[in-house]
């Protein structure tokens, strides 16, 4: 069968525009409800991002307050520790010397006496020493490096020329003696 359309073109071409409108209209709505739930969603994100900015710049202070005490603390423990490793250091070097000048008088025979002393430390229990003296014969001055290199807490004895002094009755002899004393006793 045949159909005849008795309706003007005109009003079929205004109602399909009508349409095409109110479909736009529709489209046009939607994506603008979801542009809007988006930009919603990310201001949402945004402003709770923000919150937990706030919160954790709070606790990054608090920790910053609590590492500079502990900077501090580390500072304050490093200078006791110097302090006492000096006190340390002295409690041990404290008796080499009594032991020092007690190896030194069993080592010297009678007729020898000091007439100086310098010491430096080398090494921990370990003196540099040196000895200038003067004896009433060239037997005590032998007798003396003899005893030194028998001990074995005196390293390398040197002495050094001797000068004979003659007085009214009597030679003395002066001399210097330079050696490393090793303390063994601590």
């Amino acid at each position: 069968m045949i159909r005849v359309n008795l309706v003007p073109r005109e009003l079929l071409d205004r109602e399909v525009q009508r349409q095409r409108v109110l479909q736009a209209s529709v489209v046009g709505i939607a994506v603008a409800l979801v542009v809007v739930g988006v930009s919603v969603g990310h201001w949402y994100r945004a402003s709770k991002f923000e919150a937990q900015l706030g919160e954790l710049n709070k606790e990054y202070d608090k920790l910053a307050k609590i590492v500079a005490q502990v900077e501090e603390l580390e500072r304050t423990a490093n200078a006791v520790r110097v302090r006492l490793g000096v006190i340390q250091g002295l409690l041990k070097g404290r008796p080499l010397y009594p032991y020092f000048m007690a190896d030194l008088l069993t080592t010297m025979p009678p007729g020898v006496w000091l007439t100086g002393l310098t010491t430096s430390q080398k090494e921990p229990n370990t003196l540099a020493v040196t000895l200038p003296a003067t004896a009433n014969s060239s037997e005590g001055v032998s007798q003396w490096l003899r005893n030194l290199a028998e001990t074995g807490q005196w390293e390398d004895p040197k002495l050094s020329a001797i000068s004979v002094s003659n007085a009214a009755d009597s030679k003395t002899y002066s001399f210097s003696l330079t050696t490393i004393y090793k303390c063994s006793k601590f």
